[in-house]
């Protein structure tokens, strides 16, 4: 709020998506399908592909990618990735990565890499004022499932971020101005909200009063072409006990 950066990048805030292409193919010999859809973003000149590639053991590959418009001026970001909106009670999660306290490009050196265990309640911060939280880093695997071992875990060729929160991101928004409201107000979700993002923005605030108190430089997303692949592979109990 102090630097300003929720109405200047106010763009990335739910904006337009205009489906142009949806395409499904099934190879009945191998037992897998894929399914592409292309949308346009006119609010960000951008367009979005999304790829899933679903094996017969039901992994499935997911491929993220926005293409940007060259000398478009369009704002930062503040993450690139996908939401999940999962049953509420698959609010276990197990990741490799940094915690246990959230933390973020910008604010996780003090949290070691390391296999934790934790719930999407035990994930949410109840800062004075609602907020972004929960959000880890690092991370080399995630694990979501319910109390009877059943869900998914998450892998990519790269580090990403994660959360698992009972609460949805536009609930813990403020929007334009902060409407002065503490934790116990936000209302829960009905779901297991789950980021999967392959950038998020760092926290910034070296001057929270300045103008342009944000992230620094190497902490912040520009406007430019990303991608982002990770693979989504189905567990059952028995998986937690080899």
């Amino acid at each position: 709020m102090g630097a300003g950066i929720n109405k200047k990048y106010k763009a990335w805030f739910h904006p337009r998506m205009e489906l142009t292409t949806f395409t499904s193919t099934y190879n009945k010999k191998a037992n897998t399908a894929k399914v592409n859809a292309i949308f346009q973003m006119p609010d960000v000149m951008a367009s979005l592909i999304l790829n899933y590639d679903i094996q017969a053991n039901g992994t499935i590959k997911v491929t993220q990618e926005m293409r940007t418009t060259p000398e478009a001026k369009v704002s930062d970001m503040f993450r690139f990735g996908m939401i999940m909106q999962l049953p509420y009670d698959m609010d276990r999660s197990v990741f490799y990565g940094r915690g246990p306290v959230e933390n973020y490009a910008d604010r996780k050196l003090s949290q070691n890499v390391g296999v934790y265990k934790q719930t999407a309640d035990e994930q949410f911060y109840p800062y004075i004022r609602p907020q972004e939280t929960g959000t880890k880093s690092d991370i080399r695997w995630w694990k979501q499932e319910n109390q009877n071992g059943f869900g998914f875990r998450i892998l990519s060729n790269e580090l990403f971020s994660a959360s698992a929160l009972h609460y949805s991101i536009d609930d813990l928004n403020d929007g334009d101005e902060k409407e002065q409201r503490h934790s116990p107000q936000v209302p829960k979700s009905k779901y297991t909200e789950l980021c999967i993002d392959k950038l998020q923005a760092g926290v910034g605030g070296v001057n929270s009063w300045n103008s342009d108190a944000r992230a620094l430089p190497q902490y912040r997303l520009g406007y430019k072409d990303r991608s982002f692949t990770f693979y989504l592979i189905p567990t059952i109990k028995k998986d937690e006990k080899k």
